[in-house]
């Protein structure tokens, strides 16, 4: 198989939210043996439970044609009672909230800096946009629409988010849906990061974004978690005090929430891919507590 050079995206810096939730800041730095490293699908088992539950790595976008459920998913959700995603993908309150943050904020090309306009307008001319742009549109607003053309898919309007038709499969087999996180704190994430110097850092890099994207599917699509944290543990993608924010803090705070829901029911816990590996990734952290954490591989 082709070794990818991940050292070409040494400029292209994930930053703001859309990036997480687009890519769940597939993150680790946990090795892995050769066997395991091949699935983004785990048994968790033992420490007293009833019956089995199962870990998801996910990536939350991607092209119609690189979509598709892999028969050993089918097969664990007969065996689940319960799908629990990260967010209340299914909240309407949800939806409104996202689409306010895409609006502009207020007076926010007035307190940015000289330095920081020049910048702005620089990078913004080389997609036919200037910095009023941001009197229509939020940073992550501007973000998310250049973000989504950056995928380059032969169907622009076939885009697949996972989440959701993981969404319908589980709706469609009787399941119960339940989350890891309220609205209001994702929502409150997205709020923190919709700022001019994150919007500036994603300019930056959005030339080679599609080239990442790319690599990115074709590694994800590999199961390959070793190739995963080759790519994406990297200073030049991810800033120490994003990786500890947004993976990190929440993975511990997931793992308080963990051993009650599978004491309740047998569940699937659908999470961004990066949230699996790593010292702090779920894995370990269940691991930890006394459970027994195996890839499933058919």
């Amino acid at each position: 198989m082709k070794r990818l050079h991940f050292n070409k995206y040494k400029h292209f810096r994930i930053s703001g939210l859309f990036f997480l939730l687009l890519l769940a800041g597939l993150l680790s730095g946990m090795v892995l043996s050769a066997q395991e490293s091949r699935s983004l699908l785990w048994k968790i088992s033992g420490n007293q439970l009833q019956a089995p539950s199962y870990l998801l790595g996910t990536m939350h976008l991607v092209c119609g044609e690189d979509f598709e459920v892999p028969p050993k998913l089918k097969t664990v959700l007969k065996k689940v009672r319960t799908v629990t995603f990260e967010a209340d993908i299914a909240a309407m309150d949800g939806a409104d909230q996202l689409m306010d943050l895409m609006k502009p904020v207020p007076r926010i090309l007035e307190k940015t800096p000289r330095v920081q306009r020049q910048l702005l307008d620089s990078l913004l001319k080389e997609y036919q946009l200037t910095p009023e742009a941001l009197n229509y549109m939020s940073p992550f607003g501007i973000t998310s629409v250049l973000t989504l053309k950056t995928f380059n898919c032969a169907d622009p309007s076939a885009v697949k988010m996972m989440e959701k038709e993981l969404l319908n499969l589980a709706e469609t087999d009787s399941l119960q849906i339940d989350h890891l996180e309220s609205v209001d704190f994702q929502i409150q994430m997205i709020r923190s990061m919709n700022t001019i110097d994150e919007l500036l850092n994603t300019l930056k890099g959005m030339k080679e974004a599609p080239h990442f994207i790319k690599d990115l599917v074709q590694v994800y699509k590999t199961e390959d978690l070793p190739r995963l944290t080759g790519l994406m543990n990297d200073p030049a993608f991810m800033s120490t005090v994003q990786q500890t924010r947004l993976l990190k803090e929440r993975n511990y705070n997931w793992m308080q929430l963990l051993p009650g829901k599978m004491k309740k029911a047998s569940t699937l816990f659908a999470v961004g891919a990066g949230h699996l590996g790593g010292k702090s990734g779920l894995i370990q952290l269940l691991k930890q507590n006394g459970y027994t954490v195996t890839p499933v591989f058919e």
